[in-house]
């Protein structure tokens, strides 16, 4: 996208509302100023941390009964035409760059063999898949700068706020720049909050749920409190199918938390992996399990040191054959302390490889070891 168009489309937006900042946590990214910005300001700068990005696929060898308009379907990979395009958030000055999976799934269910990205220069650049997370519908993209050179500094990084500040009713703007001339730049409010932070039980409340529309083309992109700190990534609806692409709903959007994008991404950036592993059980961390059970129910527990809350099992899951209950509490993996829940979701992808780990739970105050092999997910575990 031009600087010229980028200017044109902010000024457009100038008379959207202002409402009362939300407060931000302390920026994990390079520091964009954000004082008082206008609506107008905020499009501006936003739409330098967000990327187009999109996937292609070989051109048909066969005629197709659907016929296409050479010049705008033109590609510069030869062999190949556009596939689907969608938007990303820049997390890193070195070209890494968070997306949803599901863009690059190409017809046959399989991950684009090519994908490219555009700046708001206007600038193309292909882009690698690093890995992705077909459940929460997560890619992580990181880009291939020319031989010879590095980052050329025209990345603006996102500057990261934090889901957990968000409160109902809260003002939230959608924001994606998909390839071509679409844009999405959509205020809304905060409809409701993730019930937990868990996503292994269930999908859709762990997202935040805006009021907000958006078009197929802005997932992946950036929900930013009025503060401008981005806050969470924008997903298309859960499906049971990981493999099915989906488009946003009309009524409400889901962004998946800020902190579980991130989280999740360290890992899968570690492991190079596209599957979801699990363990067949969900957690809640203990503020959560304080809210559910009352301040006096919740002192009165047992608990150990650290660890978080086992709050649901899959009847035939790892867990249940490991020997795992509701109501432990999970304290280590292979040797690793387990805090929050952020620990845990990275827990399943640095240990997933088909060979039986340690871990340590805490029931009714004795602590047990148990062993479990950490399997890949299966389709059934879904539901929205």
């Amino acid at each position: 996208m031009s600087p010229a168009a980028a200017a044109l489309l902010a000024a457009s937006l100038a008379t959207f509302p202002r409402a009362a900042s939300v407060p931000s946590v302390e920026s994990a990214s390079t520091p964009i100023a954000h004082a008082a910005a206008s609506d107008a300001e905020l499009a501006e700068r936003m739409l330098t941390c967000v990327v187009s990005v999109t996937s292609y696929r070989r051109v048909p060898t066969t005629p197709s009964p659907t016929g296409r308009w050479e010049l705008a379907d033109e590609s510069p990979f030869p062999g190949f035409m556009r596939n689907v395009v969608a938007t990303g958030m820049v997390v890193s000055a070195d070209g890494t760059i968070l997306c949803c999976r599901s863009p690059l799934l190409t017809d046959e269910g399989g991950l684009a063999e090519i994908v490219d990205i555009e700046l708001s220069t206007g600038t193309r650049y292909e882009a690698e898949i690093l890995a992705s997370e077909p459940t929460i519908n997560l890619a992580v993209l990181r880009v291939k700068w020319p031989e010879g050179t590095t980052a050329p500094g025209e990345l603006t990084v996102i500057d990261r706020g934090g889901a957990e500040r968000l409160r109902p009713a809260d003002r939230v703007i959608a924001i994606g720049d998909p390839f071509g001339s679409a844009r999405t730049f959509a205020p809304g409010v905060v409809m409701a909050l993730p019930a937990t932070a868990c996503y292994q039980s269930d999908l859709t409340g762990s997202l935040v749920h805006a009021s907000m529309a958006i078009a197929p083309g802005a997932v992946g992109g950036a929900l930013v409190d009025d503060a401008g700190k981005v806050v969470a990534m924008l997903v298309p609806q859960p499906q049971l199918s990981p493999e099915v692409r989906t488009e946003p709903l009309p009524y409400v959007t889901y962004a998946m938390p800020l902190e579980t994008a991130f989280g999740v991404a360290e890992a899968l950036k570690a492991k190079r992996t596209n599957d979801s592993p699990w363990m067949g059980f969900s957690v809640l961390s203990r503020e959560e399990l304080r809210a559910r059970v009352g301040d006096a129910a919740y002192e009165a527990m047992p608990k150990p040191e650290h660890g978080i809350y086992v709050d649901d099992m899959y009847s035939t899951g790892p867990g249940t054959k490991a020997g795992v209950q509701r109501g432990d509490f999970l304290t280590e993996v292979n040797g690793a302390r387990i805090v929050n829940v952020v620990d845990f979701q990275q827990a399943l992808y640095y240990n997933f490889g088909g060979t039986p780990v340690q871990i340590k739970v805490v029931r009714g105050g004795k602590a047990l070891d148990l062993m479990i092999r950490i399997e890949k997910r299966p389709a059934d575990a879904n539901r929205r």
